[in-house]
């Protein structure tokens, strides 16, 4: 029995070319995009679970509220891990991990800039699941200015030598430091990435005591099958126990009295496997994904399944009057339905895992494009695995089911004499299910358009607004640090060229500006969370800045030195309404030290930090230790050229550290990678959506004008105009695409204004161009799909079709 279904269903599919293929194409496209977006959502849901134990990994955050500002802090002081080792019985081990971003590393005559170097405990590798390839992981990183590097700096900086034991100098100061291990590359589904691993002893502020500095990201590991509230319980006690305390030391008040004002601390934790999709936090190691992202891609791959799944099921039950006499006369020599159905869903199934093997070539050739579409790198081994092989045929089988099941039990339900009387034939025409389910179809492919659209809008939104300050043409230069004492004399060789408009030193340049601490105004006991950044006198050139009030620092006013100027919001919050000479901000500025420095001026506030946040409050001051970068503005014209020479002058004063550069316009960009990422695969599956769709309406206008093709030729002959006919045989499905449009516009406008763009605070709004504009361009892509069938039924001979009349 097998056998005959087989032989039938590929005699079917071998004399049915054009609706074969239009099967076979549509449900490939379907399962291709279907399966990428699954492994997509399966790398994702993957990040973190390769280490041992790790469902007992944990983070601990540092989250609170000051003055209405609230904080959530990835990072935590440098005794809160010892202490957790030390005082929580359900702690088993702990580990801090430090970050510095954009080293400048030498060996010998090579330098370069690594962008990132973890600093960590000695228990790193006992902690985490990263695999050591070379150096004994007990010892590799026990003591003072060791180093493990990746396989990959490996062969950059030794080539094909042995790196062990060799010398490294890393730093402005060029610390010699010990090559004692060599680390396989991190994995891309870590939330913790590196380009080195420094020993926690060549760190002085591993050995910090101080609880609110705020620079090291701690994990701990619980036993098995602790009660985790025993342990937050525990992490409550350290704010009264050690931060209390030390807050009441500096500041002069106690934690009674910083609840008192409305203000929170506390120390939480969230599970390692977790921080990848649902961190929320500030300063997280890397840019953390979002699950919201991943239930949007999941129901886009269920969307584009059943798009083609429909496309399958109209098409067949379409096709249902010309297979009605195979039925009938089946039925009438004896056939039972069971078998007539098992005939249709072989069929179905044919068709499935055929185009299950189209699909897999189709993701063979899509799936580098894929992964510059996402940001992934993923490769064709994933396809290998046993599990998702299964699963794969698994979900051919499934699709084949869900695609055959209704022109099987559709079909098969008619009894002969029905067959005869017509009934088939007429609900072949008239379906109202099949009507539904085209609107279905166009419904998601409009809702997609419509938020492909506002994505769009809303990153061009980003990067078009007025951020405060001009971020066109300049320049962020890196590690400025190496300079050391010649750092005025490049500014100034460098700024006697023409090309060049301002070069200022600082602490760090928009949009990473993020330190922050306690401030108070001084005459006042309300305290207060400022950023804080160290510029030199001429950074309101450099970048562009407006004052609102006041003066920025001079050069003519030595006392400068010791003043602040804020921005608006720093001066709001604080509650001043006029900048009159008088008012001054106490807090430690740059050493252990409480000081109060004058306000001098006032600043607009700009975006220093991503647009999804508002602008906070802001405090500058000078302070040349601190200085790390520098902004150059330039004046436009050939880049290059300017470039050439800062790199020229920085040889010169630089003493061989690496020059590197970024623009600050490109720095922002940068924030909004994921949300780029999702953009661009909404768009490209978008076009496959509706593509699919259009594939089943080409099918489906086919087939309606093969039925009608007599009557057209009918009102052709009684002299009928071409506009008309294409008119009469496109307006059903103009008017199924339009019911879609009413239902999809208001919901999608609904969903992509309340759940995204409530995501940033500074956002553009959804346009009504936006919403009429995708119905219109599916309403013409739909009419341009019918009106080729049309077409040409319309334009062909009405004696081809009267003849046998």
């Amino acid at each position: 029995m097998l056998n005959n279904y087989l032989k039938i269903a590929f005699r079917n599919l071998r004399n049915n070319k054009i609706y074969s293929t239009i099967n076979i194409l549509g449900l490939s496209l379907g399962i291709a995009a279907s399966v990428l977006i699954v492994v997509f959502v399966a790398d994702e849901l993957s990040y973190d679970k390769f280490h041992l134990q790790s469902e007992n990994l944990y983070r601990v955050d540092f989250t609170g509220k000051l003055n209405g500002n609230e904080f959530d802090l990835a990072m935590t002081g440098a005794p809160i891990g010892p202490a957790m080792g030390e005082e929580i019985p359900e702690v088993e081990s702990t580990l801090r991990v430090g970050q510095w971003e954009s080293i400048p590393v030498q060996y010998e005559e090579l330098t370069f800039t690594e962008g990132n170097i973890l600093v960590v405990d000695k228990n790193f590798f006992d902690f985490f699941g990263f695999k050591l390839l070379q150096g004994d992981p007990a010892t590799v990183i026990d003591g003072p200015n060791k180093i493990v590097i990746t396989e990959d700096n490996a062969r950059k900086y030794f080539g094909d030598e042995d790196p062990i034991g060799k010398v490294l100098l890393r730093g402005s100061g060029k610390t010699a430091t010990e090559v004692t291990g060599v680390i396989e590359n991190p994995p891309s589904n870590s939330h913790l990435t590196y380009d080195m691993i420094l020993s926690g002893e060549s760190w002085e502020y591993m050995k910090n005591e101080n609880w609110s500095s705020n620079n090291l990201y701690t994990y701990f590991r619980t036993y098995p099958n602790v009660d985790m509230s025993n342990v937050q319980a525990s992490l409550d006690e350290f704010i009264e126990k050690y931060f209390g305390p030390e807050i009441e030391q500096y500041l002069g008040f106690s934690m009674n009295e910083l609840r008192a004002q409305g203000n929170s601390v506390g120390y939480g934790f969230m599970p390692v496997e977790d921080i990848h999709l649902y961190s929320e936090l500030s300063e997280e190691p890397t840019i953390p994904g979002n699950i919201q992202y991943l239930y949007i891609f999941g129901a886009i791959s269920i969307f584009i399944i059943l798009i083609a799944c429909i496309n399958f099921m109209n098409l067949a039950t379409a096709k249902s009057a010309n297979r009605a006499k195979e039925v009938g006369v089946r039925k009438t020599i004896g056939a039972s339905r069971i078998p007539l159905m098992g005939q249709f869903l072989a069929e179905s199934m044919i068709y499935s895992f055929l185009s299950g093997i189209v699909a897999l070539v189709l993701i063979l050739i899509a799936l580098q494009p894929f992964n510059a579409l996402s940001g992934k790198e993923l490769s064709w081994s994933v396809f290998l695995d046993p599990v998702l092989l299964l699963g794969f045929f698994a979900f051919l089988f499934l699709v084949g089911l869900l695609a055959g099941s209704y022109p099987a039990f559709y079909l098969t339900s008619f009894t002969p004499s029905e067959v005869l009387k017509g009934k088939v034939r007429k609900g072949a025409k008239r379906s109202g299910l099949r009507n539904g389910l085209v609107v279905f179809q166009f419904f998601v492919s409009i809702s997609l358009i419509i938020s492909s659209l506002v994505v769009y809008r809303q990153l061009t939104y980003m990067q078009e607004v007025n951020l405060g300050f001009d971020k066109e043409n300049v320049i962020n230069l890196l590690h400025t640090r190496s300079l050391g004492n010649n750092a005025e004399a490049f500014k100034q060789e460098l700024l006697a060229n023409t090309g060049f408009v301002a070069a200022s030193y600082a602490n760090n340049l928009p949009p990473e500006i993020d330190w922050t601490s306690v401030y108070r105004a001084v005459d006042t006991e309300q305290d207060f969370l400022f950023t804080m950044n160290w510029v030199d006198h001429d950074h309101l050139d450099a970048m562009g800045y407006e004052m609102v009030a006041g003066r920025f620092f001079s050069k003519d006013f030595p006392t400068d030195s010791l003043a602040l100027v804020v921005n608006e919001s720093a001066f709001k919050q604080i509650g001043w309404t006029e900048l009159d000479g008088t008012q001054k901000i106490s807090g430690f500025f740059n050493d252990d030290e409480n000081e109060e420095r004058e306000v001098i001026g006032v600043i607009k506030d700009f975006n220093y930090d991503n647009l999804k946040l508002k602008i906070e409050p802001l405090i500058m001051g000078i302070y040349p230790d601190y200085f790390q970068e520098m902004a150059i503005r330039i004046n436009p014209g050939d880049i290059s050229d300017r470039i050439d020479l800062i790199e020229n002058l920085w040889t010169k004063y630089a003493d061989g550290a690496a020059f590197e550069y970024s623009f600050v316009d490109s720095n922002f960009d940068s924030l909004y990678r994921s949300e780029k990422n999702m953009g661009n695969i909404i768009l490209v599956f978008t076009v496959l959506a509706i593509s699919i769709a259009c594939l089943g309406l080409f099918g489906l206008a086919a087939f309606t004008t093969e039925q009608r093709a007599k009557e057209i030729s009918i009102r052709k002959a009684l002299g009928a105009s071409m506009p008309n006919l294409i008119t009469l045989l496109s307006k059903d499905f103009t008017l199924l695409v339009l019911i879609a449009f009413i239902i999809a516009g208001p919901l999608a406008y609904y969903v992509m204004e309340t759940y995204w763009l409530q995501n940033f605070a500074f956002r553009t709004s959804i346009s009504l161009i936006v919403v009429f504009g995708a119905g219109l361009l599916a309403i013409l892509i739909a009419w341009l799909t019918v009106s080729y069938q049309s077409f040409k039924t319309a334009s062909s001979n009405p004696v081809n079709h009267l003849k046998s009349e």
